[in-house]
């Protein structure tokens, strides 16, 4: 009796290591999160990145991404073309973008896009996949979006007081995506469906008070050195809409310049940076009564932004 107990026992186990063994060679149909937080270290003047992850598989991943500095930060994604390192990102190509900063905030705004023109060869190879958008102070977002295998480096370009752009102040941090892919799938649903077009953002949905998912479909034409991407700012708390359109074109002195003391124009909730064309990226929203712009990051003159109410009636799903 003790034997065929001992021998029921053995095949459960060897069942359970043969179930446990095949699932651990399966891909994961949950979908990858990585926590990055923004903090300042005001004893060295450095902007950083921290975050425990810098390896995941390919496939959708979220970024949950929170700012604890009291400056306004993003999380901007360059995918690195074949083997390039962050090392040759912020040695061949990272000095040419400070330069052309420099010369705009000179009132020099034609040499400084000149200037472009030193980019290294391999710089065209290099794609801009995204990643969550302009956040304010003391605010979180999460943004999800499909990442392909290869080397890519997490970056943002918002500048100090004296006109440097946080990537060069230590706001970096390398990502390695593997040719292991997941299974999971994008969100659904979307309560807000916005596609972006070399012109215009289309919006569809209402904007309503509490929680939205937040759907951003590309659909631009060669978008050229900078594309569209949406970024959600709120208007009764800050300064004016062309306030913001200024602040966010990159082509005018004083842009994109954040301190502890004059963080930005208004209040950034976050959104989703730019992609190439077929791609689609998903970030969380919470809104309350006030007034709010879609916009996105381009030149004033383009005006490439929807404002918008949301009235104290109905909830989000």
């Amino acid at each position: 009796m003790n034997s065929t107990i001992q021998a029921f026992t053995v095949l459960i186990m060897l069942g359970l290591l043969i179930s446990c063994t095949a699932r651990e060679g399966e891909p994961t149909t949950e979908r990858t999160v990585i926590d990055v937080r923004a903090i300042y270290d005001a004893e060295n003047d450095k902007h950083l990145f921290k975050t425990e992850t810098d390896t995941v598989p390919a496939g959708w991943t979220t970024f949950r991404f929170t700012n604890a500095s009291p400056m306004v930060h993003f999380v901007f994604l360059d995918h690195l073309p074949g083997e390039r390192t962050s090392e040759e990102l912020l040695d061949e190509v990272s000095p040419i973008f400070q330069e052309s900063a420099d010369l705009i905030e000179e009132g020099k705004p034609e040499e400084g896009m000149a200037v472009f023109s030193k980019l290294p060869d391999w710089f065209t190879g290099l794609v801009f996949r995204g990643g969550p958008g302009y956040t304010s102070p003391g605010k979180s977002i999460e943004t999800t979006l499909f990442l392909a295998p290869g080397n890519y480096v997490i970056e943002c370009y918002v500048k100090n007081a004296d006109g440097v752009y946080h990537w060069n102040l230590g706001m970096y941090k390398d990502l390695h995506v593997t040719s292991d892919t997941t299974d999971a799938q994008p969100p659904s649903d979307p309560t807000i469906e916005i596609t972006v077009y070399g012109d215009s953002l289309d919006v569809q949905g209402e904007p309503t008070p509490g929680r939205h998912l937040v759907a951003v479909h590309y659909q631009e034409e060669d978008p050229g050195l900078i594309g569209n991407d949406v970024h959600v700012v709120q208007l009764d708390q800050g300064g004016t809409i062309e306030d913001v359109v200024k602040w966010m074109d990159f082509t005018s002195p004083g842009s994109l310049i954040s301190t502890a003391e004059d963080p930005g124009p208004a209040p950034f909730l976050g959104g989703a940076h730019e992609m190439p064309k077929g791609n689609t990226a998903y970030f969380t929203l919470e809104l309350e009564p006030g007034r709010y712009a879609w916009i996105s990051e381009q030149p004033a003159d383009r005006r490439l932004y929807r404002v918008f109410t949301v009235s104290g009636e109905g909830t989000a799903n």
